[in-house]
């Protein structure tokens, strides 16, 4: 599947800030924003949420009345509501990151510095990329069941932000994590699988530069379902290492498979949606949505 660049020509932007995403103050961004559109002759205006579900609310409104560029201020939850709220109705979206992990700006090779990200913005190129819907709602990024969705669940009590109070807890539950058998049914052929965890990557990574899917793609209509089978406790470093080197699809502890519809029998009825923890009444279905968003990406990137 390839996809063409393209620039955009007549140009009105919102940013929708979430302020207390990650662990970046937000307060500066504003100041930034007036700093690098100021001179040029693109309008801009500010939305800051304000509750969970907020950036989505926003973002649904602003695509309804035709608002062609949406920019959501945040990490990969805040990116995942505005993605929902936006749909498919067009609208062209891009990404300011600056929550906990930033897992589709880094595979997107977007500054994680504010002002250069803006930049990037100010340039508007344009790609057309993927989407999984999984149970109804858009997933940009990397979602899953198992062990990431547990860890999911209880950062989202976590009273502390950041990278390392999500280490704390993953920490914490490894030990006595057990692992899951799960049944997948992908493009019609059933597999039964033991799994520490399941991601459904349409990105490379879950952020961090942590890589759980390092061939993944956003443009060639596949998901890549990786199945991570139980390791030894002395294989947890080793483990971790292939996740930061990028070469975690060569473990004997990995597989991936890449399909465009499945489902899974999810017993535990707890998963995670780009890292922000869902709970479902039955099994999951998931399906990719190709080529639905428009993205602003830095220019002659292999996305």
């Amino acid at each position: 599947m390839t996809n063409k660049k393209r620039h955009i020509t007549k140009r009105h932007i919102t940013f929708i800030i979430n302020p207390v995403s990650g662990t970046t103050k937000k307060k500066n961004i504003p100041k930034l924003i007036e700093e690098v559109f100021s001179h040029s002759d693109i309008d801009v205006s500010i939305r800051e949420t304000e509750y969970a579900g907020h950036a989505k609310e926003i973002a649904a409104e602003l695509s309804a009345l035709g608002d062609t560029e949406i920019i959501a201020v945040g990490g990969d939850g805040t990116v995942n509501e505005v993605v929902n709220g936006i749909g498919d109705s067009g609208a062209i979206f891009g990404i300011i990151p600056s929550g906990s992990g930033n897992g589709l700006a880094r595979h997107l090779g977007i500054s994680m510095r504010a002002k250069k990200a803006m930049e990037l913005i100010k340039l508007g190129h344009l790609q057309k990329i993927d989407l999984m819907k999984i149970n109804g709602e858009y997933s940009a990024n990397v979602s899953g069941v198992g062990f990431d969705a547990l860890v999911a669940h209880k950062f989202q009590d976590s009273k502390t932000r950041g990278l390392l109070s999500y280490a704390q807890i993953s920490m914490q539950e490894f030990f006595k994590y057990q692992p899951a058998t799960y049944e997948l049914t992908i493009d019609g052929e059933t597999y039964k699988r033991e799994a520490f965890l399941i991601s459904l990557a349409n990105s490379s990574q879950f952020g961090n530069n942590a890589f759980i899917a390092p061939k993944a793609s956003l443009t060639d209509g596949l998901i890549d379902i990786c199945i991570l089978k139980p390791f030894p406790v002395v294989a947890t470093a080793i483990v971790f290492e292939r996740v930061m080197a990028k070469t975690i699809n060569n473990s004997k502890f990995m597989d991936i498979i890449q399909g465009k519809k499945l489902m899974i029998k999810n017993t535990a009825k707890i998963y995670h949606l780009d890292g922000d923890p869902r709970e479902s009444k039955g099994d999951l279905e998931i399906e990719i949505c190709p080529g639905i968003l428009n993205l602003i990406v830095p220019e002659n990137k292999n996305i």
